[in-house]
């Protein structure tokens, strides 16, 4: 019955004349579902917090930010750029931590029909570089910690760059740039079938990926959103209904009114991941909710936040979710605000929702599942749906999302077959950039094939069981493994390395490597890690690494047998932790 009921409330949620009524789109050649009334192109989605022109929109610190004031920034960028000679198309690059200008840097680049590029603030100087060449960017916002590792290289990258929050003002201030521009906002006509965003992704090559989506795309999941909250709100409704309830009644007209919580929530994560820009920050927009932003995470300044700024969601990976129920310092703080906190981007594990739900937010621990490939939407789940399937990450949200696992010959599997887990829907991505070949592998169809392996029930729920995709997800972080080992095996004293992730009680996943070094070389785990971290970025470096000098085990077609190496390794700490 539950499964009719699911059914009836998707129809009723979507039927003509609703406002998340749907129809049929035309998008590369595949016919999606998409959102009748969905926004044009993200500077509509902008236009739609004005309604809420006067409330509070970002707070960082102690600068506030109303839902006007971010539209004016943005149309200074705007106005800016294109009187840079910025046009449709370009692709111009944001570098920075998650300050204000990120934001208005990133309204103003969509807003002219720009390609939004959200370089990764922890990359080396040589992986910016990369992503730099990669993307081909005509100018690039960045603050002083980015200015410090490019600047050596923008002449001959032939950048330009608008420096942000600078001392030295280095390059052209930002107050410079937008000094004499104007704040009302440019009438540019964006289609929807444009491109908005390029964003890296980490996955099995030995360079992050750029992840290119269009403005009908991102507009359609922030609605997809929306409208999966409704029909679980009209399931809960019909179920009260067949089961004879009635529905609750309203307190009495003499009764004291509390007025209802503001929607306000934490940017926990970096702008430059979907789940940051995408589900915190553009979801923002069309129901007013305000949003604070933190310097880096800090668990005890969070719970500080949630207190000071009357938080009512928090939605981060779940290790920080966890890292507010564990903290010694959380009895300390008035939470009684927060009505949902949970994360994605990682498994979480059933004692994590446990303690969220005992701690932080009773009954409204959930988490969900989805890629930068889709936007971030995918699969959700949360309240009984998830106590009582806490090993899984819900199911695909109505009325945009389709998931489905198939075999190896890409046939289509039936229920509880184990197979690899594939995403459709109006909000995936179009193409990697510059990159045909693995667009091909990943995009078939409309359904991206995410290199997750797993099953869904009878009732639809996703269960991801392993990973074919060579990565570790280090608290919600996409580390390639390949990108890791291509810089050891640089090291003159490696001759093989094998990268892989191993469990960490607070992160779900840490680095690992075990390299054979040549036997005329020394070399210790302390000097590797040295090494690596001149390359990588700080949470790429493995966390363990043994350094052997026998040859490292083989597959029968000579290829490092890695999951032998992960197994042996995982014994050999289950030894250690045994020992200590």
């Amino acid at each position: 019955m539950s499964t009719n009921i699911y059914e009836a409330a998707i129809a009723d949620v979507t039927a003509v004349g609703q406002p998340y009524a749907t129809e049929p789109i035309q998008i590369d050649d595949v016919e999606f579902i998409a959102f009748s009334n969905a926004p044009k192109n993200l500077t509509a989605v902008y236009r739609s917090g004005l309604q809420h022109a006067e409330k509070d929109f970002y707070v960082y610190q102690d600068e506030r930010y109303t839902f006007e004031v971010a539209w004016q920034n943005a149309a200074k960028v705007a106005n800016a750029l294109l009187a840079e000679g910025c046009k449709r198309g370009d692709r111009i690059g944001i570098s920075l931590r998650n300050y204000p200008e990120w934001i208005w840097a990133f309204m103003g680049i969509t807003a002219i029909g720009g390609v939004a590029v959200a370089l990764n603030a922890w990359w080396t100087a040589e992986e910016m570089i990369y992503g730099i060449k990669d993307s081909g960017l005509r100018l690039l916002f960045a603050d002083r910690e980015r200015v410090d590792r490019i600047s050596p290289h923008t002449e001959e990258l032939g950048l330009k760059v608008v420096s942000i929050r600078d001392p030295e003002n280095r390059y052209i201030p930002f107050n410079d740039f937008v000094l004499n521009a104007s704040i009302e906002m440019p009438d540019i006509d964006i289609d929807p079938a444009e491109s908005a965003t390029l964003l890296y992704t980490s996955g099995s090559t030995a360079h992050p990926k750029g992840v290119l989506s269009k403005h009908v795309s991102i507009a359609n999941a922030l609605l997809g959103w929306e409208a999966g909250g409704m029909v679980g709100m009209r399931m809960m409704q019909l179920m009260r209904e067949a089961s004879g309830e009635s529905a609750p009644q309203p307190a009495a007209v003499h009764q004291p009114q509390t007025p209802p919580l503001r929607p306000a929530g934490i940017l926990s994560v970096p702008l430059f991941h979907v789940t940051g820009l995408v589900v915190q920050l553009l979801s923002c927009f069309r129901g007013g909710r305000k949003l604070v932003g933190m310097y880096k995470w800090d668990a005890d300044e969070a719970l500080r936040i949630i207190e000071q700024e009357r938080i009512t969601s928090f939605n981060g990976v779940p290790t920080m979710s966890w890292e507010l129920a564990q903290s010694p310092k959380r009895k300390q703080y008035d939470l009684s605000s927060l009505q949902s906190a949970g994360g994605g981007g990682a498994p979480m594990a059933p004692e994590q929702a446990r303690q969220i739900d005992t701690k932080l937010a009773k009954g409204g621990q959930g988490t969900g599942w989805g890629m930068t490939e889709t936007q971030g939407l995918a699969t959700s789940i949360g309240g009984e749906a998830f106590r009582n399937r806490p090993r899984s990450c819900g199911r695909a949200i109505p009325p945009l999302v389709r998931v489905k696992a198939v075999d190896e010959d890409n046939n289509d599997l039936p229920v509880n077959a184990t197979g690899e887990l594939c995403i459709w829907g109006v909000m995936n991505f179009s193409e990697y950039w510059n990159n045909p070949e693995a667009t091909a592998e990943t995009l078939v169809d409309g359904w991206v094939h995410t290199g997750d392996i797993g099953h869904l029930d009878d009732e639809g729920y996703v269960f991801i069981t392993d990973r074919k995709k060579d990565i570790v997800i280090r608290g919600g972080e996409n580390i390639g493994c390949q990108e890791v080992e291509a810089i050891l095996y640089e090291h003159p004293a490696v001759l093989e390395a094998c990268v892989f992730g191993i469990p960490d009680e607070r992160l779900g996943e840490t680095v690992a490597a075990v390299v054979c070094r040549r036997s005329d070389h020394q070399l210790t785990e302390d000097d590797l890690k040295a090494f690596a971290g001149e390359h990588l970025a700080r949470f790429q470096i493995p966390e363990r690494i043994w350094v052997r000098s026998e040859r490292l085990p083989r597959t029968a077609s000579e290829k490092i047998f890695k999951r032998q190496i992960r197994d042996e390794t995982l014994e050999l700490l289950k030894q250690e932790n045994h020992d200590q």
